[in-house]
């Protein structure tokens, strides 16, 4: 895995500030979400792109700063598609690619964006994997953002979710607290995700084509939780967002026995393999976009 993840010189930051980033940025590093295998690149520089339809859906409240969710390249405005842009700018022709996956991605492969104050993430699905971006805007004025992708090849796995729920990326400005957004796939059973902020306040995520984005209107506290719901109201699935993820050890077939998400740390057989028995895994659930 190719980590360059800084925040930007200190000497533009104030000591606590700093510290805070590098925490934030040392926990995202260390608690990754399914599937694995991922790479890293720092971005720089912004990429002109010409302007969809200026129809980003606002996600507001009296004091608010504005944020957006788009789900999809027909919701893209003009500031939030050259993000989009400067997300894919060198990828995948930067050489730190040329071991791990790469595949052509285009905007037109966006799945959902989520923007709040000077961040932005976004995931784009294609036939063959997918690409996740976070990027963060400088501190100062023509300061250079920071931020790192995260790609991934299907591998068998594109039509299948490790539960209702798969968390492609998730980012907060805070170890452990502060404004969060959060986007991945979830399955038809799926009605509503809500963020639980921990102190009695929810935002709620937008679901569409099977994906879903958020982000937190407020800044959240170390008790945040995502929250997933059936069509008739029960809960059906909950992670807590500071936490690491609970199902490393876990695996997940199809209906056929077939191990389809095998466990992120396998426990190994007297005889050394690491594949999951089928009769042992949870079974996996279907994925339509």
């Amino acid at each position: 895995m190719i980590d360059q993840l800084e925040p930007p010189a200190e000497r533009e930051l104030t000591p606590a500030r700093a510290a805070r980033m590098r925490a934030r940025l040392r926990r995202e590093m260390a608690a990754p979400v399914r599937p694995r295998r991922t790479g890293r690149l720092t971005l720089a520089g912004v990429a002109t792109l010409a302007a969809a339809a200026a129809v980003a859906v606002p996600l507001l409240r009296t004091g608010d700063a504005p944020d957006t969710v788009a789900m999809g390249p027909g919701e893209l405005d003009r500031p939030l598609s050259r993000e989009i842009a400067a997300c894919l700018n060198g990828y995948p022709d930067a050489a730190m690619f040329e071991r791990g996956a790469r595949f052509p991605v285009t905007e037109d492969d966006l799945a959902v964006a989520v923007h709040h104050g000077r961040r932005t993430t976004a995931v784009f699905l294609t036939e063959r994997g997918y690409v996740a971006c976070e990027r963060t805007e400088g501190l100062l004025p023509g300061g250079e953002p920071t931020g790192g992708l995260s790609i991934e090849e299907w591998n068998g796995t594109r039509n299948w979710l490790p539960g209702p729920v798969q968390l492609l990326m998730r980012t907060s400005t805070e170890i452990d607290s502060g404004a969060v957004d959060a986007s991945g796939r979830v399955s038809s059973r799926v009605s509503r995700i809500e963020l639980e902020h921990g102190d009695g306040r929810t935002t709620a995520a937008r679901i569409s084509g099977g994906t879903f984005g958020l982000v937190s209107r407020t800044e959240v506290d170390r008790d945040a939780a995502l929250v997933a719901y059936g069509p008739q109201g029960a809960e059906i699935w909950r992670r807590p967002f500071f936490e690491p993820d609970p199902d490393t050890g876990r695996c997940w077939s199809d209906p056929a026995g077939n191990v389809v998400y095998p466990p992120l740390l396998p426990k190994r057989d007297e005889e050394g393999s690491t594949t999951a028995p089928p009769g042992e895994c949870l079974t996996a659930e279907p994925w339509k976009p």
